[in-house]
């Protein structure tokens, strides 16, 4: 019998990377998937300054290993941080690894992330953010509104510029409900898909309440009603900080602060998780022991909490970040809470720590990293 005759086998077409890119991946992946307005425009910018450059011309089977390698020892050679470079390489790990799933090569070569420390959290201790407030309160009411949305709710500055009266603030049950964000003149869903409600603090309500605008569409916004530009919110908090005799810092710092201030009054971390959209709570924990290395002996001496005390968390926590309000007089720190709730004394760079119920005092320094 004759041995049956083999079939020539078929080279398969592997498109190039700018064909991959521009083709199936764009389309399948970054526009099937419904990838963000900022992935999207992150991906064009990582294409056009790292990829393109790189590996446009060359096919899909040719990007080996050993070619990803010394790839990522010029991104090094070139001084970018490590966290720059993992986001071309997790670009470039998507491409390659979607093109094995849809058989378009057999293998995608292995990347090789670096392990990047989180960065040190940056927050306001509460005299800095006193003087913050003050200047904000001469930039005019709308600024100091928004700086208040984040330093009192932690709402980030494209939620702030996202925020509507009508759908979004109630002032008669005194919560914030986090439904959208507005970056770069584009309005999606808030980072991590996640809406939110936060309860008001005084100092929160009091800013919103005396705003002199009508409370309809956005609440901080220009003249003809559009919504404050990326620009003009980092503008705006520089002049602030300039005014307050601070380092010039972006909005994002006030953020850090709400979530170091309300772990410092003891807010429960899966409380304060929900508040700030959090999709982990180990991002939280960084807020607690910021605020453990910053009062360690306030921490170690409160005393237990009372069957009594275990009341809601929300009420107390409502408390607490009410308990930041300063006194007019300029010349001491009020903080007014319940339960174990803290209240102190302005003392140079210190304070008096001091159970509500009547506990022993501890004096602790309350300064964030800075």
């Amino acid at each position: 019998m004759c041995a049956p005759k083999l079939e020539p086998s078929v080279k398969k077409e592997v498109p190039t990377f700018a064909e991959w890119f521009k083709g199936s991946f764009w389309h399948e992946w970054v526009i099937g998937r419904k990838n963000k307005p900022s992935e999207v425009r992150s991906k064009n910018i990582i294409y056009d300054l790292h990829l393109e450059p790189r590996f446009g011309r060359m096919r899909l089977d040719e990007i080996t290993t050993p070619v990803v390698a010394r790839f990522r020892a010029d991104l090094v050679a070139k001084k970018l941080g490590d966290k720059r470079i993992n986001n071309i390489l997790a670009v470039l790990s998507k491409l390659m690894k979607y093109a094995v799933d849809c058989e378009v090569i057999d293998k995608s070569p292995r990347i090789g992330m670096f392990k990047c420390e989180r960065p040190e959290i940056v927050a306001w201790d509460f005299e800095q953010y006193a003087r913050l407030l003050a200047s904000a309160k001469v930039e005019g009411e709308e600024w100091y509104a928004a700086i208040c949305l984040s330093g009192e709710a932690g709402l980030r500055v494209g939620e702030v510029k996202a925020l509507r009266w009508r759908e979004d603030v109630d002032m008669i049950a005194r919560t914030i409900t986090v439904n959208f964000q507005t970056r770069n003149k584009q309005t999606t869903t808030p980072k991590g898909r996640t809406r939110r409600t936060i309860p008001m603090t005084t100092r929160l309500h009091d800013a919103l309440k005396r705003m002199s605008v009508i409370r309809d569409g956005l609440v901080v916004r220009n003249l003809d009603g559009s919504a404050k530009s990326d620009d003009q919110a980092d503008k705006a908090i520089q002049r602030i900080c300039r005014r307050a005799g601070l380092p010039a810092r972006l909005f994002h710092t006030l953020r850090h602060s709400f979530g170091t201030h309300a772990a410092l009054f003891g807010v429960n971390p899966w409380r304060l998780q929900a508040w700030l959209g959090h999709k982990r709570i180990d991002e939280t924990m960084l807020y607690v022991h910021v605020a453990e290395s910053a009062s360690p002996r306030a921490s170690r001496n409160r005393p237990r909490e009372s069957a009594r005390d275990r009341r809601s968390r929300s009420a107390r926590a409502r408390d607490a970040g009410s308990a930041r309000q300063r006194r007019t007089d300029g010349s001491s720190w009020q903080w007014r809470g319940s339960g174990d709730c803290l209240v102190g004394r302005n003392r140079s760079d210190h304070r008096c720590l001091k159970r509500a119920s009547g506990g022993t005092r501890t004096p602790t320094r309350l300064s964030a990293s800075t």
